[in-house]
């Protein structure tokens, strides 16, 4: 069963080729730089919160064996204190998972399968996230949030970008963008005034004749004060210990058995 694509891997770009006929009429601009200048800003503001709490409520379609669309819905919240500190938990239907990291170790608990994986970490949460993509194929949830606002963005991969308005999300006036790039189509809803947060995020794939969507609906609570426990793992009694798989590195059959897949996801 094949699933929507849940994060963007590289955001944006900067112009339209040239080449238009000197009869035809001419053509707006296909990247609106007010579009890109959003996305900078709400960048440089997240950059700038230290410690912040986001709870998400995501839909998600699956597209059958037989083509058909699936929906999935799931509910999550990720703590994050910079530089080297994140909690999260994702809960839906079918599985629960819980996400520590504490600037030395991160480890990824499935409370209902009673398994962890734990492998050194190092010591920034952006360094965290392309660790765990180039060794295990494993994304942070709303690894996205930390990628945004970095020193020269590259925004090369965007083929289009507009502003398409004002929407009310959850009663917080946003403004609305859309951006299309290869694969895939993408909106993103920003707060207005002071805080420029993502409050909502769709995604369509365009590559898949199903075009599935991803669909996430974000809250925030900026300033927050959490203990250091909350970012540290104590495995609960019974729980068991397993490797989590490096790509490239066959697994071993038993492995498989324990649920490890799952906790490469």
């Amino acid at each position: 069963m094949r699933e929507a694509r849940t994060f963007i891997t590289g955001v944006v770009a900067v112009a339209l080729a040239a080449g238009v006929a000197a009869a035809e009429p001419k053509k707006p601009p296909a990247i609106d730089q007010q579009a890109i200048a959003a996305l900078c800003r709400m960048g440089a503001f997240l950059m700038a919160q230290q410690n912040f709490i986001v709870r998400t409520t995501t839909e998600t379609d699956y597209v059958a064996d037989n083509g058909q669309l699936l929906r999935r819905g799931a509910r999550g919240e990720l703590e994050a204190r910079r530089p080297n500190r994140l909690h999260a938990k994702v809960v839906s239907d079918r599985k629960e998972r819980e996400f520590f990291y504490d600037g030395d170790t991160f480890t990824v608990f499935s409370p209902n399968l009673g398994y962890y994986s734990r492998i050194d970490a190092p010591p920034t949460i952006g360094a965290l996230a392309d660790t765990l993509e180039a060794r295990f194929g494993l994304a942070l949830p709303l690894v996205d949030l930390f990628r945004w606002g970095v020193p020269n963005p590259d925004f090369s991969e965007i083929e289009a970008a507009r502003y398409v308005g004002t929407a009310t999300i959850d009663g917080v006036l946003t403004d609305q963008y859309a951006f299309r790039q290869e694969g895939v189509d993408w909106q993103i809803w920003i707060e207005r005034g002071s805080r420029p947060l993502p409050r909502k995020l769709v995604l369509t794939t365009t590559d898949d004749p199903t075009r599935p969507e991803h669909e996430i609906n974000m809250s925030w609570q900026l300033n927050t004060r959490t203990d250091d426990a909350r970012f540290s793992f104590v495995p609960p009694q019974g729980s068991s210990l397993i490797a989590v798989e490096e790509l490239g590195t066959p697994s071993a059959p038993d492995a498989r058995k324990s649920g490890e897949r799952s906790a490469r996801r």
